[in-house]
């Protein structure tokens, strides 16, 4: 028994570590229902992380929601200097039946090597992309409202 065990052990830690290599370095996921009902209270989820190493961190976390299609806009988290990962929780209300709750959440990742960067690795354009909440840094969902 002891035998069988010390041969299967090395292939369980490889497997293991395939499974950690295949991560992205960048993470910007956002967590939400596809539809609510009407003025209902749900939630969403932000995570974010870094697995670049060499001292990069989440420096701007930036997250805003419109429950009137984009005409308004409200933050649930503009935070910096987070560390390498984090997840930021909200409670939203959808607005009346047939509209659309709008999530956008933009991230910064600095003090690593490679600069100010995106979720994709690319260098932030601060007056560009950042200002305009264009694709990436930013990442969007849509909440639809339901009667």
């Amino acid at each position: 028994m002891r035998i069988r065990f010390l041969c299967i052990l090395p292939l369980l830690l490889g497997a293991i570590q395939g499974r950690a290599d295949a991560l992205p370095e960048r993470e910007l996921q956002i967590s939400a229902p596809s539809h609510v009902r009407a003025g209902a209270q749900f939630e969403i989820s932000v995570h974010v992380a870094t697995r670049v190493g060499g001292g990069e961190q989440i420096g701007f976390f930036h997250g805003e929601f419109s429950a009137d299609g984009g005409k308004n806009w409200t933050g649930f988290s503009y935070d910096q200097g987070l560390g390498p990962e984090t997840t930021r929780h909200a409670t939203l209300t959808a607005g009346p039946a047939a509209s659309r709750v709008l999530i956008r959440v933009r991230i910064a990742f600095r003090d690593g090597a490679a600069g100010d960067v995106d979720y994709s690795g690319a260098a932030i354009r601060w007056s560009a992309t950042w200002e305009h909440w264009d694709e990436p840094p930013a990442r969007s969902a849509v909440v639809l409202v339901d009667p």
